[in-house]
């Protein structure tokens, strides 16, 4: 008894081709362009220097802050300091000051 195979037709062929070339175009689309693609790497370069120098910054801000608390430490406070500030901030000055006026314009 033969059997007979049918012959696959040429729509079917053309099809299958055009939904493959479809999912390639799709596959290389985000690949050029998707999240983490070959363009967006560029945009990732430029965060990630815009982190880095505000990195560096929050860095010094924070070593300034810890310098600043190192004075208040009761150990390393300074009387003659200490009273300077209070009385630059309150405008109060000592007789044997010597006052040296200067011009905030």
């Amino acid at each position: 008894m033969p059997t007979r195979l049918k012959k696959p037709s040429l729509t079917n062929k053309l099809l299958i081709a055009a939904l493959l070339l479809g999912f390639q175009g799709y596959l290389a689309h985000h690949a050029l362009n998707g999240q983490y693609g070959v363009n967006s790497q560029r945009e990732l370069v430029q965060r990630k220097a815009q982190l880095t120098v505000q990195n560096q910054l929050l860095d010094y801000r924070i070593e300034t802050a810890k310098n600043r608390n190192s004075l208040l430490v009761a150990d390393r406070l300074d009387p003659d300091m200490l009273s300077e500030r209070a009385r630059g901030l309150l405008g109060w000055s000592n007789p044997d000051d010597v006052l040296i006026a200067i011009d905030q314009e």
